[in-house]
């Protein structure tokens, strides 16, 4: 937009501010019971209603309709009617009726500034529990209830309008109170934001309390000075704030802030204010209205407690399932999975049913990871659980138990049952996923242990499955089924273990691949390829072994032995007049070590 537009709410908020400090000037300077219809009646009439026109433009700003400050404008606009009303009443000195139709109007003020509030609140935090709601009602009920018990009937003997017009009147203050505690209680949802506008929102209904108050001693007990003053200008102020409110930015919300539990002291207050009038009411004479509202508060109370119950409960079974489930595929997770095997060692042996675990590894997962994106990836990860889902029978117990390894908890299965598992999830395995008009195929290295036989507990179980699983991937087989005598501390950390040693004792071995130069007829290149010669295990790959080398740190000792041993065959080649190129992989992070070109050089 242009720039002029962006400085024409301030410059038109300057603009009421200034003529608000005039006339606050002038109510405070002027003798004692002197105004005048065109300042005090026109003039503040005509501001109100401006303010009022100001907030609602707050909520049609920038093209989008925003609902609380429409809400708050058409209160505003209420309470400046309700002024217009009055001043037309009192004109030529005639004195309004009590009630008159301007008390319509106020009134209408309190339930839409209620909505008003709530919706500001739903608009910036999008949370808002019912307690929440409840709160502002059960204490302006509960204030609502120690003014009727104790300024009723003063008010009423002493004020020559009717119990209609001092109920009218006591209204106006219960109201305020009820705006500013739903506020107050907002404060506490709004955690972690600028408070800004609900410092300016409490501040205006704090100014409304002392406005109506006064007006309620002018008409009960008779004007003061201060009494007239603070009636004339709270209300101008307030309206002036709370449009202000409307404009101001609440600012970025801190996702670091701790939230705040809901308090329980506004409504503690409130029950305890009505407990009390309803204790006085049996050893001494209280108005029927104010019984009325002390026993609604404690009903309102009881309300608020049952639903904070409620909500506490379903809270509770939300964390719990999300503690339980995996935030990606909706599966089981680790912590699921290790509760449902203490369980069952819990039982006892003879009543403990046999299961099986299976251990679940992706083979061929990072390569779709890396080359299509982790948003990609993760959807492969939760087609694989639909399918390994549909692979289990609906008592299983399917988890993922970190990056794309799964496991799977199988009640009363034997040694035929979990292999027969296994089968059904490599079937499930074998069409290929679609990835951007992409076919790709992933399989699984699975490995199976068996209770009671296998482990004592649930930690020993997992271990043995997770053993058989890396020999499975280790032999390139699909399944293995746990043997103590070849997994025996077949984890990655003895893996590793033996890497490092193998490293040293002449276990790895460079396999060389040609390349063939067509047109002369002779291999120009080969290119080195490490394999391990694992003694109990045969030869194996690097895509098996090198994965484990960057997780133990051994790369760059593995590297260094690979250059070694090509270098040495590449000048054994020459000195018998082969002369050929000897290319090796490296990986990135040798590129990354500033060693590195003195290593080669």
């Amino acid at each position: 937009g242009a720039p002029g537009r962006t400085t024409t709410p301030g410059v038109l908020f300057a603009g009421l501010a200034v003529v608000l400090a005039a006339y606050v000037v002038y109510a405070a300077l002027r003798s004692p019971g002197s105004s005048t219809t065109l300042i005090d009646g026109w003039g503040v009439d005509a501001f109100e209603i401006a303010a009022a026109a100001f907030c609602v433009a707050a909520g049609l700003r920038s093209g989008r309709v925003t609902a609380a400050p429409l809400v708050l404008g058409i209160a505003l606009a209420c309470w400046g009617m309700g002024d217009t009303v009055l001043t037309i009443e009192s004109l030529g000195g005639a004195t309004p009726p009590a009630p008159s139709l301007a008390d319509a109007f106020y009134l209408a003020f309190f339930p839409l500034s209620y909505v008003a509030v709530v919706l500001f609140i739903r608009g910036e935090t999008r949370r808002l529990s019912s307690p929440n709601w409840l709160d502002g009602a059960v204490a302006g009920l509960g204030a609502a209830a120690v003014v009727a018990a104790f300024a009723f009937s003063t008010i009423e003997q002493t004020a020559s309008e009717s119990g209609v017009a001092v109920a009218v009147n006591l209204a106006y203050p219960v109201g305020d109170v009820l705006l500013l505690l739903l506020v107050a209680g907002g404060s506490a949802v709004m955690s972690g934001r600028r408070k800004g506008p609900w410092l300016l929102l409490a501040a205006a209904f704090a100014v409304n309390v002392f406005g109506d108050s006064s007006n309620l001693l002018h008409h009960s007990i008779g004007a003061t000075h201060l009494g007239t003053f603070v009636n004339a200008v709270s209300w101008p102020i307030s309206a002036l704030a709370l449009a202000g409110a409307m404009w101001l930015s609440p600012g970025l919300a801190d996702p670091l802030a701790p939230r705040k539990p809901p308090g329980f002291a506004l409504p503690g207050l409130a029950a305890g204010a009505g407990l009390v009038v309803l204790v006085l009411s049996s050893v001494t004479p209280i108005e029927f209205e104010a019984t009325g509202l002390a026993t609604a508060t404690l009903i309102l109370v009881v309300v608020r407690t049952l639903l904070s119950v409620r909500e506490l409960r379903a809270q509770t079974r939300h964390r719990h399932h999300q503690s339980v489930t995996d935030h990606l595929t909706s599966l089981a997770n680790r912590r699921r999975l290790f509760d449902a095997l203490e369980a069952l060692y819990a039982e006892r042996p003879e009543d403990r049913p046999a299961f099986a675990f299976l251990f679940i590894d992706l083979n061929g997962f990072k390569r779709i990871n890396d080359s299509f994106g982790h948003s990609v990836g993760d959807e492969v990860l939760i087609s694989v659980g639909r399918r390994l889902q549909n692979a289990l029978r609906p008592g299983d117990l399917l988890a993922r138990v970190g990056g794309d390894e799964f496991a799977a908890l199988v009640i009363g299965a034997g040694p035929a049952e979990a292999l027969a598992v296994a089968d059904r999830i490599r079937a499930g395995l074998v069409d290929p996923f679609t990835l951007d008009a992409v076919q790709a195929e992933i399989s699984a290295s699975i490995g199976i242990a068996l209770a009671p036989g296998d482990a004592d507990d649930a930690g020993g179980l997992m271990a043995c499955a997770d053993a058989a699983m890396y020999r499975a991937k280790l032999d390139s087989v699909p399944v293995a089924r746990y043997d103590r005598s070849l997994d025996r501390g077949g984890n990655k950390l003895q893996l590793a273990d033996e890497l490092r040693s193998a490293i040293t004792t002449g276990q790895l071995v460079l396999h060389y691949q040609p390349q063939l130069e067509f047109a002369e007829r002779r291999i120009a290149t080969v290119e080195a390829l490490v394999r391990w010669q694992h003694p109990d295990h045969g030869l194996i790959g690097p895509l098996t072994f090198l994965p484990l080398a960057e997780q133990a740190g051994l790369m760059s000792r593995l590297t260094f032995w690979v250059l070694d041993q090509a270098l040495i065959q590449c000048s054994t080649w020459r000195l018998s007049q082969r002369c050929v190129r000897v290319s090796v992989n490296v990986s990135a992070g040798d590129l990354t070590d500033p060693t590195f070109p003195d290593t080669v050089a």
